[in-house]
């Protein structure tokens, strides 16, 4: 195998683990027969656990969520679109996404580094973008005056963010299903009638 290929084997399985246990709980050994390789074999690609798990929310962070130049979004309705790709791509599941949220949320109550360098892409990518659009909408768009654009971006995006975990990762589904599109629907909705609002 490729070792391109093994790597990539190395880390879909590390996911898989992370989507049944705890990020302590999973030894290397148990993820080297994971990935039917020795736990040998797996130290040469990756010399300790806490380097495979970087990894993993590297590879995550540079492929999740759609982010264009704000000089792109002209209009509101590119605005929107830009709110509702941003926020649909973030609650796409899959395979990956759980196992994903699993261990950003372990990493950042561990006050781990890749924690606080997610935060910050989110500060500088969504909602740098959107706090430009909406101060430029203040201006150009009719967008209310008053609104606090620091504060709402953030409601809207860990709101949906927050029925995503709880539902997929605390599996609250099971009990007290929700649909995640119409949640981001209605955000989006509650979003711009506040942004508009005058």
């Amino acid at each position: 195998m490729k070792k391109e290929d093994r790597i990539n084997q190395i880390l879909n399985c590390t996911s898989k683990l992370l989507g049944k246990k705890s990020l302590d709980a999973i030894r290397t050994a148990e993820i080297a027969k994971e990935a039917g390789i020795s736990e040998g074999a797996l130290f040469k690609y990756f010399k300790t656990k806490d380097e495979l798990l970087t990894k993993i929310i590297e590879s995550y962070i540079e492929n999740s969520h759609p982010i264009i130049d704000e000089s792109e979004i002209t209009t509101v309705q590119e605005f929107r679109d830009f709110i509702n790709d941003y926020l649909s791509s973030m609650i796409v599941i899959n395979e990956k996404r759980i196992p994903y949220l699993r261990l950003l949320l372990q990493i950042s109550m561990q006050g781990h580094p890749l924690a606080k360098q997610k935060y910050k892409n989110v500060m500088g990518g969504f909602w740098k973008i959107t706090e430009d659009r909406i101060e430029y909408g203040k201006k150009h768009w009719g967008f209310n005056p008053d609104f606090n654009p620091s504060i709402q971006i953030r409601l809207l995006h860990l709101s949906v963010l927050m029925f995503l975990i709880e539902q997929e990762v605390f599996e609250a589904k099971k009990y007290d299903p929700y649909k995640l599109e119409e949640v981001k629907d209605i955000a989006i909705e509650n979003f711009f009638i506040q942004l508009t609002q005058q």
